[in-house]
């Protein structure tokens, strides 16, 4: 019986746990809190291409899924986002690959709220900022008195 608990308690600790990274169904970019699949075959000419929006900000979790921000589960940090002509960017987007190389990335649906998008969001620390200095602003004046 001690054999037997033995061998199990070693086989148990030399196993070896094992990760395995998420296979996407789809590369896609996450701009402004929107998701574009991205349709490799369809391919812009540079006349399409309108302004620059955006770009690739962060890199979308392999192991979790979990991704903020201006991600992307495929495309490396950098990848330029560009407007198209005449299409609405709430239907879709231009996503640079390759220099001058532009395939087109249709809306698919929201991104999932992140509490980094408000961390990380602009209009925080601006927030942020005011409310340091209204505060200091009433510690001075109240020293004054």
């Amino acid at each position: 019986m001690r054999r037997m608990i033995f061998l199990l308690l070693a086989c148990f600790f030399l196993t070896t746990s094992s990760t395995s990274a998420l296979e996407w169904a789809y590369g896609f970019v996450v701009h402004n809190g929107k998701v574009y699949e991205v349709k490799e075959e369809e391919t812009l000419s540079q006349e399409e291409i309108g302004d620059l929006i955006g770009k690739v900000e962060t890199k979308a979790d392999e192991y979790s899924g979990d991704y903020h921000g201006n991600a992307s589960n495929f495309y490396e940090i950098g990848t330029l986002y560009y407007k198209i002509a005449e299409v609405s960017i709430s239907e879709a987007i231009a996503v640079e690959t390759k220099p001058n190389y532009y395939v087109k990335a249709v809306y698919v649906h929201d991104a999932p709220f992140h509490i980094t998008n408000i961390l990380f969001s602009v209009y925080t620390w601006i927030l942020i900022m005011i409310v340091i200095l209204f505060l200091g602003i009433i510690v001075y004046k109240s020293k004054q008195s």
